[in-house]
């Protein structure tokens, strides 16, 4: 009967400590990850201009920062704040459409907000700069 439980608890500890590792990622990925956070809690807070300017110089170079913040008024405000956000993946490319090849990182998190029961955000990052910098946000 003991063998039976210590062989109990060996799988239970051996699952418990698998879905710990299944969620972990690499420093460069928290990176990254903790920069959207910070950027997306600026955009729920609605400073629309602050978000641009923590966009890369070659995004506002430009020139389109007063027609991304009518776009994220139109669209993103009516959503309301966000009421849960949870980290869903990170993605690796080198390559997106309309950019120089580069460094990207897309994060995506299942979202649910004040007026939108079920999203998911992606905010596109770039280390361009020599750190993380969002270059792009999406929703759906």
């Amino acid at each position: 009967m003991l063998l039976r439980v210590k062989r109990l608890i060996l799988v239970w500890l051996v699952l418990w400590v698998g879905c710990f590792a299944a969620r972990a990622i690499s420093a460069s990925d928290e990176a990254a990850r903790n920069t959207a956070l910070n950027w997306l809690a600026v955009v729920d807070a609605g400073q629309y201009s602050q978000a641009w300017n923590a966009f890369p110089p070659r995004i506002k170079a430009g020139g389109q920062g007063a027609n991304w913040q009518g776009l994220m008024r139109t669209r993103r405000f009516p959503l309301g704040h966000a009421k849960t956000r949870q980290f869903f993946k990170v993605t690796h490319t080198h390559k997106l459409n309309g950019a120089p090849d580069g460094d990207y990182q897309i994060v995506a998190f299942k979202t649910s907000f004040e007026h939108k029961a079920t999203a998911v955000e992606g905010v596109v990052l770039t280390s361009e700069t020599g750190h993380w910098q969002v270059s792009g946000y999406a929703f759906r």
